[in-house]
């Protein structure tokens, strides 16, 4: 995760500061390394004191040096060797448990025989409210985490044909948008979901097929019309890219901390969102999301399982334009098999696989606002391709102690003696004064990570071929960095789904730990 100010005052729009959130240690280790070394320290000046000469060198060499070695030893993608372990080991026990490996319908071990969506959303509920103004819309209950997610579909025309000016005023208001995310206690987390597919053209198909019908059969020098118009619209129809955004409002039922909200069931908190959704759909609306709409079921339901099961995207649009729908329900939208594969790592489902790779690190460079087209624009290599970026707006009081804790940590790195201090560091702690002097005006501390899911048809040379696509495009704009998130693909899919999923509640790890790593 990185975190950034986003600032929402007249004329002043910016995306700014970036920071990691990693705690700096003694001497360029990091907090779990330094803390390892500090307790052999401790130990050896407790067994000195004593005058066990021998069991003094034997801590010294034979534990606290290569434990600090084994935590502060990283790869060229910064994952320490205890996550790296961690994360294989865990993959091997439930490689051993056959929970690496899902079959659903009524010859697997499903309680119900259903086809319900694997691993993290499993235990999901999809319900159905209505906001102040009578609007239905989806929420996605988890009673693991007790929370629900809401849907915001968008109609962006993009940036074309706007002036800077214009583009300055929808980052001021996405500001907005995140700051008043961060002042409803009960949002834990905001997401956007970018999703490029293949699409079918059932829908440009649907539409000249209404319009005839509408015009009639006209006989003379109608016919040479009709045969061009069909000529196009087989042309048009051959699985052209299609490009797809909504935003993700995740809530808790939690009570809060402070004990001032209390805790809710899933109706109670179902009632009280859709008395805020009105608020953030206008938001949205001058944010640059164009023409928003609240989703209702049948559309999470319906593109979840074409996520899931990529060859049925022509079935599911063709239904879709039916009066009858799909026909859907959650219960129904999982893959029929899927599994984790070790060699490649990638995620296999229902004939087709996925990988998914994880922002680390603060991006490089100026964040501007279009950092990211690269990396959101369609692209018919791929069945399916979904970057989401999470957002997670602190509170007026959580900013102020994060902005603090920043500059304590950030002065701390550059302040060591016997050091000399680096372009970075210093760079590092007039980034955190000029937070919290942006925070003291109104600005929003903003914890941010971004995900990218590509989904191709096989896990051959295809899939090899997608990587490098995907590195090349975060390499553009603002240099993101990417990792894979190797052993852990089937969560990470579920993830990138834009689902609500909150990827703090569902880590192995507490954010504590992965900070001090």
């Amino acid at each position: 995760m990185s975190e950034t100010v986003m600032e929402s005052t007249p004329r002043v729009r910016s995306y700014g500061n970036i920071t990691d959130t990693k705690v700096t240690g003694i001497m360029g280790l990091s907090l779990a390394a330094t803390a390892v070394a500090g307790a052999g320290a401790i130990g050896a000046l407790l067994v000195l004191w004593f005058g066990q000469l021998l069991w003094l060198a034997v801590l010294l060499l034979v534990l606290t040096v290569p434990a600090t070695w084994y935590l502060q030893s990283k790869d060229r993608n910064e994952r320490s060797r205890a996550e790296k372990r961690l994360a294989q080991t865990m993959f091997r026990k439930a490689q051993k448990k056959g929970h690496t490996r899902y079959v659903a319908g009524p010859a697997s071990q499903v309680p119900d025989g259903s086809f319900r969506a694997p691993g993290l959303l499993a235990a999901t509920e999809m319900m159905e409210g209505h906001t102040t103004f009578g609007q239905p819309f989806a929420m996605l209950w988890a009673p693991r985490t007790q929370t629900g997610a809401v849907f915001i579909g968008t109609s962006s025309t993009g940036m074309g044909l706007r002036d800077q000016e214009s583009v300055d005023q929808m980052v001021d208001a996405w500001s907005e948008f995140q700051r008043e995310a961060g002042s409803v206690p009960s949002l834990v987390q905001v997401s956007v979901t970018t999703q490029s597919t293949a699409d079918p053209g059932e829908r440009l198909r649907d539409a000249v097929e209404v319009a005839r019908s509408v015009a009639g059969a006209e006989e003379g020098g109608s016919a040479f019309a009709r045969e061009v118009i069909g000529d196009v619209v087989n042309e048009l129809s051959s699985w052209t890219p299609r490009l797809d955004q909504w935003i993700t409002l995740t809530f808790s039922a939690r009570e809060s901390t402070d004990g001032a909200v209390p805790a809710r069931t899933a109706q109670e908190l179902m009632e009280e969102v859709g008395g805020v959704l009105p608020g953030f759909c206008e938001l949205a609306t001058v944010s640059g999301a164009g023409a928003v709409s609240l989703l209702q079921v049948a559309d999470v339901t319906d593109s979840t399982h074409v996520a899931f099961n990529p060859s049925a995207a022509a079935d599911v649009e063709r239904s879709r334009l039916t009066a009858a729908g799909t026909g859907l329900s959650w219960e129904e939208v999982g893959p029929t098999s899927a599994e984790v594969l070790a060699k490649p790592m990638c995620y296999a489902h229902s004939g087709a696989v996925s990988k998914s790779w994880q922002m680390f690190g603060a991006p490089s460079g100026v964040f501007r606002e279009w950092g990211l087209r690269a990396l959101l624009e369609p692209d018919d290599r791929f069945l399916q391709k979904r970057v989401t970026v999470f957002y997670r707006p602190a509170d007026p009081q959580s900013s102020v102690r994060e902005v603090n804790a920043r500059i304590v940590n950030a002065e701390f790195a550059a302040n060591q003696k016997n050091r000399r201090v680096s372009a970075a560091e210093q760079l590092a702690v007039a980034k955190a004064k000029q937070a919290a002097q942006e925070q003291a005006r109104g600005a929003a501390m903003v914890r941010f990570s971004i995900l990218v899911t590509a989904t191709v048809g096989s896990a051959g040379q295809e899939l090899a071929k997608a990587e490098a696509a995907i590195r090349q495009k975060a390499a553009q704009g603002i240099q993101l960095r990417l990792r894979g998130c190797d052993h852990n693909d089937d969560a990470a899919f579920a993830m990138g789904l834009g689902l609500g999923i909150v990827p703090d509640k569902a880590a192995t790890l507490s954010d504590a730990m992965r900070r001090a790593l």
